[in-house]
Order: structure tokens, then sequence, then C-alpha cells
């Protein structure tokens, strides 16, 4: 994994922090189509990429992880509020609970780790593998960073504290490729090789919510069928 990956992997969710911080919150912001593009691109690359490489010498725990990892990703958007997705709940009722903002921190943070690992593991191949999925978690990254940020921002929670959370977060994501790429020196690569396959399915969770969750009634607009149509095309493209 080439350093400048760690790099664009801080700038792009820092920058959509900074976006957020900043912008006056409205509607004007598609960030569902933007998700429904990166959503379509990361299932593609996982199933381009990362399950083919587990399923090569799988047995049923990779599975059993897989599905676990799946299911895991369901319990930290008991915390997240599906901010991952795009979900903006900017309307709050009541007294403002102050220990949500540390929830949705700690479940985006912990979910950017694991999404970062993959690039660090030597699953994918080759350095075209690596810069697909790279894009894939960038292209989610930014938007989900934009949510973030702006649901913060209507907590009321303190300027000073929203720097330091939007530092944070944009940390996690080269954080959990670099850990992962000493991990895999270090550890019995069968072991490693199950870790991927829980981290695989959080990506199958998330993928598949922002494609099929964030849609209206179940119906996808035009500008959604076309951002999902670009993003598998990509995917397609840059792994040939």
């Amino acid at each position: 994994m080439s350093w400048w990956f760690y790099i664009l992997l801080i700038i792009f969710p820092l920058a959509g922090g900074i976006i957020a911080y900043f912008a006056n919150l409205s509607n004007k912001l598609n960030i569902k189509v933007v998700l429904a593009f990166a959503g379509a691109y990361l299932l593609s690359v996982v199933l381009f990429h990362l399950i083919p490489h587990i399923y090569a010498e799988a047995n049923v725990l990779s599975g059993i992880l897989l599905l676990a990892g799946f299911f895991f990703q369901v319990f930290l958007e008991k915390f997240s509020r599906g901010v991952e997705h795009g979900h903006l709940h900017l309307h709050q009722h009541g007294k403002p609970n102050k220990i949500i903002p540390y929830e949705i921190l700690i479940s985006l943070s912990l979910h950017s780790f694991m999404e970062g690992m993959p690039l660090g593991s030597g699953l994918l191949e080759n350095s075209k593998s690596e810069l697909s999925f790279l894009f894939g978690i960038v292209s989610h990254e930014m938007p989900a960073a934009f949510a973030m940020v702006s649901i913060l921002k209507a907590s009321h929670v303190k300027p000073k504290l929203l720097k330091w959370f939007i530092v944070i977060y944009a940390s996690m994501s080269a954080m959990g490729a670099g850990i992962s790429s000493l991990l895999k020196n270090s550890v019995d690569p069968h072991l490693f090789e199950y870790l991927m396959a829980f981290v695989v399915g959080t990506f199958l969770h998330i993928a598949t919510t922002i494609l099929f969750e964030n849609s209206e009634e179940h119906r996808f607009s035009r500008n959604k069928v076309m951002a999902i149509i670009g993003g598998v095309c990509l995917a397609a493209l840059v792994s040939l």
C-alpha cells in the first residue's frame, strides 16, 4: 500500500467534515445520490475482489464471520443513527442528550477503522485492486463525514469539540489500514483471513443498506439509477 493512500484516506473525510462545519444546513446537496454511487461501487469491489479472495480457501467459519460482520454493523447503527448511510435527522425534539454525539463519533469511528483494514491487509492482490478499493472508501467516507458533522452541529455540539470530532473521524480509516498492515506480518495468516471475512461482512451491510434503505418506498429515482449504474460500471472498468 502506497504512502499517499494514507493521505487520501485522511483528506477526503476531513474535507467532508470541514465543508459541513462551515456550510449552512440545507437539502441542496443530494447526499443520497452520491452515497448510491459509493454504495454500488463499494458493493461491486467487494464482489469483484474481496469475497473471491476470502472464499478461495474458505470454510464454514469464514461464512459465519462474514454474517457476524453483517449483523455487527446492524448493531453499530443503533448508536450511529444511520449517519454512515447519509441519514440526516436534523430536527430534534425534547431535551438534547449529551451522550448521543459521543455514541455517533465512537460507532462511526469504529466503522471507519474497519473500512480501512482491507487496504493494509494484503487481501487485494495488486495496486489496481487497492486503488479501486481506495476510491470506494473515500467516495463513501466524504459524504458520511458531511452527514455526521451536520447532525452534530444540529445537536449544538460546541465548535471546539466538533473540530476534534472531525479530526478523530478523518484519521480512523488510515489508522485501520496502518494497523492492518502491521498485523498481517505478525499474526497467523488464517486468523487474519477470518478477521477480513468479518470486515467484509460489515461492507456488505453498508453497501446494500445505502442502495435500498435510502430509497423512498423502495423505489429508485432516475438520478439514483444512473448513480448506481455508474458505480458498478466504474468498479468493473478498474477491475479489468
